[in-house]
């Protein structure tokens, strides 16, 4: 493992941890590793939950069934969250979009319940339809010898490796990207406080790729996440996703599981070239390392270099566009959520960079704030720094209206909504 590894750990200071170790050989040497160092990494607490996305006959309940004795040797709260596998596959867009949405809800659901420590700890089986989307409250058996965990943050804490993050890479490149979409799987995903499980089921879900044991295939994510000083975070939230393998490849995890005797499941879904990222995975990358040694660490690197310049990008973001913030936000029926600019100091600060195109600093900055929209609906090359802004558009669930002498960035339930209100005028 990388000699690194701890101290970074050590950095971000989490003291309660939820595992999500699906069987396999990553998520299983993430769960021995942190078991095997929690007193020396300070961790108060570890639980290990296994979602079971009722998609494949038998091994998938051998899979669970894996999981929960592995958590059972080693005494650790074991969770199991089954989902609605048909209402998975019948559902509008890709089965794999579908159950990386309903994976992540249900790893929230269930930290929920953890981080609120009133129904704790031990065999969590809950049964849940995609259709539900508060994916129904758990019941949390009590196990003896387990402390509950004190009011305070949890991490969600996954086994993506540097194998993953060259994955990652190497899909946006193909089919295009932003400098966002650049910085790949992002190690800190924050959650804020008032995010619950239906937050994570957006076209927007959490960055990164997952191993899925449903369906064999990890799905990307672009959501966007800013942390100039992590550790100085983690007092002042609740709910976070972690990714500490980062920096350690697959061959380091293999000879990791070989030296402490470790056992995992193979899924035989994850060989299937059907899938996209397997297809990348077992043909494509090793093509290209083949040809050009080195090509999958190159990709991480340059993840890592544009996560810096993104980081950089969004400061200067946050100090030109903060000033068209406007004193007062319009009430807009049925939005969830609400941000209005001054049109007089937008205009103000546009005019001010003329020479500049910031049509694409814009859109990250209102990225960030939780409103994405696509890079044509603020391009227009005889606008002032590029920067044009629709009367009324919608879309999916975000919309944009001119209102008096305000530009609202809205978001609403669904799409339908929000084209209804851009269609009222």
């Amino acid at each position: 493992m990388d000699k690194y590894l701890a101290e970074n750990i050590l950095r971000y200071g989490f003291k309660r941890l939820l595992l999500a170790v699906s069987g396999g050989v990553d998520s299983i040497c993430l769960a021995h590793y942190f078991i095997s160092n929690k007193d020396a990494l300070g961790i108060e607490w570890l639980g290990i939950a296994h979602i079971h996305h009722g998609l494949r006959e038998g091994t998938a309940d051998r899979d669970a069934k894996f999981v929960e004795e592995f958590a059972n040797q080693y005494k650790i709260p074991f969770f199991l969250k089954r989902l609605n596998g048909e209402a998975l596959k019948e559902a509008e867009g890709s089965l794999e979009e579908n159950a990386r949405d309903a994976r992540y809800k249900a790893l929230v659901d269930v930290a929920l319940e953890a981080l609120r420590g009133d129904r704790v700890h031990g065999s969590y089986r809950s049964h849940s339809s995609l259709q539900d989307d508060a994916l129904h409250t758990p019941y949390l058996k009590a196990a003896e010898g387990c402390d509950p965990i004190p009011h305070t943050s949890i991490a969600i804490v996954t086994a993506h490796h540097a194998g993953d993050q060259a994955e990652t890479m190497y899909m946006r490149l193909r089919r295009g990207t932003t400098l966002e979409g650049l910085r790949g799987i992002q190690e800190i995903r924050v959650l804020g406080n008032s995010q619950g499980v239906a937050g994570l089921a957006s076209e927007a879900p959490l960055e990164g790729v997952m191993e899925d044991r449903a369906t064999g295939c990890n799905q990307g994510d672009t959501s966007p996440l800013i942390i100039n000083h992590p550790s100085s975070i983690i007092n002042h939230q609740s709910k976070f996703i972690y990714r500490p393998f980062l920096s350690i490849t697959r061959e380091e995890l293999l000879g990791y599981a070989r030296e402490k005797g470790l056992d995992w499941c193979e899924d035989e879904s994850n060989v299937d070239v059907m899938f996209a990222r397997n297809k990348i995975r077992h043909e494509l990358l090793p093509s290209l390392e083949n040809s050009c040694t080195g090509a999958a660490a190159q990709l991480c690197r340059v993840a890592s270099l544009a996560d810096n310049a993104y980081r950089k990008v969004m400061e200067v973001n946050e100090h030109v566009f903060t000033g068209a913030l406007s004193e007062e936000t319009p009430t807009i029926p049925d939005a969830t959520k609400t941000i209005a600019l001054d049109k007089k100091k937008l205009r103000e600060i546009l005019t001010a960079h003329a020479d500049t195109d910031l049509s694409e600093m814009f859109r990250l900055w209102l990225s960030a704030k939780g409103f994405r929209f696509p890079i044509e609906f603020f391009y227009d090359q005889e606008e002032p720094a590029h920067v044009k802004i629709p009367v009324r558009a919608a879309y999916r669930k975000r919309s944009i209206a001119k209102i008096d002498h305000t530009i609202c960035f809205c978001e609403f339930e669904d799409a339908e909504a929000a084209l209804k209100f851009v269609s009222c005028g």
